[in-house]
């Protein structure tokens, strides 16, 4: 923390405007050495901007810069902080950087910036994290629920839980440690409830994890079928470029194919299977394993038969192997004939991959079960795996802590529990985070950021 670090915080390549920060200790003096312009960055106020140069070591101009200088603790590090917008492409910013480091700053560390923020009190662990989220967002609405975590959303929500957890661990640990005092006794009844319900809000956001994943990593959807039945003419259809080989061979599919595809906001992963049949070598064995895989890790499924001939045992054998699964029957071919069947209470769709008929519908299909399995994005949801783990663990002490209560079990037992509880809120939030998890969650950042 010492340090003063220094990166290029935006994509190294051809564009317009990169930006290299400088933060820490040195970041103004610094800023002063390398800058030439008509004021210098240490005579300046906060969120001033100065335009310039950026100068080497003998004054020789290397880049028309803007500045910005924002000073501590109101930076978004809790530091002096110096943002240099310079020139884009790949060697403006990589001439800046390596002048800032002739200076005295240092190369950040992945996340760094976002780690002093944490540790100067400017976010907290849940925000940081969310910083991450929303930098690799995929999709809209991924980058709609880091927005809401960046802003605090999800630590509120946790600190109202911390709130009441406090208030009733107080009042018992006072009935614990002064019995003889003037203090109110624990009515058990009354924290119960008030403790359940804490764990009814605890439980609602450990619930909504699913559609978080959902949100952060997209919805997996496998098409699936009986060789030479238009899967991957489906397939690129719904991509819209012809992103896999289409032959009338059977079995030109060998391996899985993968496109992302956006739909109502939300990330669709879409992945082409080899078609269903009795492997006759060890490469299609392969590929049977592959497709079998691929289909109990998916969240949706399109089933798609030939509209132009009846179903065959192949088809039925499908059907029993995606039973239980969420799924779409589609009938493709019905440019050359649509056969009138019906399976059951599954939604279908009957299309031609090859004249691009229904293809819209099937779009809008897609955009119904998506909103279905997401679900309202008005209430707080969780979208980080380890967040959910630590509500779990709450969610556990706190019904244990109730339980003690309404059992009239020792204070001593509901106040461990409480205890627990607060312990694993607090991960969220990283007020009893250690040193190894900062640096494992950090690492995971873009350097820059």
């Amino acid at each position: 923390m010492m340090d003063t670090i220094a990166a290029i915080s935006t994509a190294v390549g051809p564009g317009a405007m990169s930006i290299v920060r400088v933060s820490g200790p040195e970041a103004i003096g610094i800023a002063d050495r390398v800058f030439s312009g008509r004021d210098l960055p240490s005579d300046c106020s906060h969120k001033s901007v100065l335009v310039g140069e950026i100068v080497g070591a003998d004054r020789t101009p290397i880049d028309q810069v803007l500045l910005l200088i924002m000073r501590r603790p109101r930076s978004y590090t809790g530091e002096d902080l110096v943002e240099i917008t310079c020139h884009g492409g790949v060697t403006a910013p990589r001439l800046v950087l390596r002048r800032l480091v002739e200076e005295g700053a240092r190369p950040a560390d992945p996340g760094e910036y976002t780690k002093r923020a944490f540790l100067n009190g400017r976010i907290d662990l849940a925000q940081a994290e969310a910083v991450c989220d929303l930098v690799q967002a995929k999709s809209e609405k991924a980058l709609r629920v880091a927005m809401r975590q960046v802003r605090g959303d999800l630590s509120t929500r946790i600190s109202e839980a911390e709130r009441v957890l406090f208030e009733h661990l107080a009042l018992i640990e006072a009935n614990i440690d002064f019995p003889e005092e003037e203090v109110d006794d624990v009515d058990r009844l009354e924290a119960g409830n008030g403790i359940g319900r804490v764990g009814r809000r605890l439980g609602s956001l450990i619930s909504s994890h699913r559609s978080g994943r959902l949100i952060k990593d997209g919805i997996d959807v496998v098409i699936v079928g009986k060789p030479n039945v238009g899967k991957s003419r489906l397939f690129n259809s719904l991509v819209g470029r012809e992103r896999v080989i289409v032959s009338d061979v059977p079995g030109t599919t060998r391996d899985i194919v993968d496109a992302a595809i956006p739909v109502d906001g939300l990330l669709v992963n879409l992945h082409d299977t080899a078609g269903v049949l009795e492997p006759r070598d060890r490469v299609e064995a392969a590929a049977a394993d592959l497709t079998r895989t691929t289909l109990e890790d998916s969240d949706v499924v399109l089933v798609v038969f030939d509209a132009s001939t009846s179903l065959e045992a192949v088809d039925t054998d499908i059907l029993e192997r995606t039973a239980g699964k969420r799924r779409v029957m589609i009938f493709n071919k019905i440019d050359i004939e649509d056969m009138d069947e019906h399976l059951g209470e599954d939604p279908e769709v009957r299309v031609s991959a090859l004249e691009g008929l229904g293809i819209d519908n099937l779009r809008t299909e897609l955009r119904s079960i998506s909103d279905d399995m997401v679900g309202d994005l008005a209430d707080e949801i969780v979208t980080n795996e380890r967040h959910a783990s630590c509500l779990g663990e709450a969610l556990e002490a706190v019904e244990r802590a109730r339980a003690a209560l309404v059992e009239h079990m020792p204070l001593e037992t509901v106040a461990s529990d409480l205890r627990t509880a607060l312990l694993s809120l607090g991960g969220i939030t990283g007020s009893n985070a250690s040193e190894n998890l900062l640096d494992e969650i950090f690492s995971r950042f873009c350097i820059g950021k």
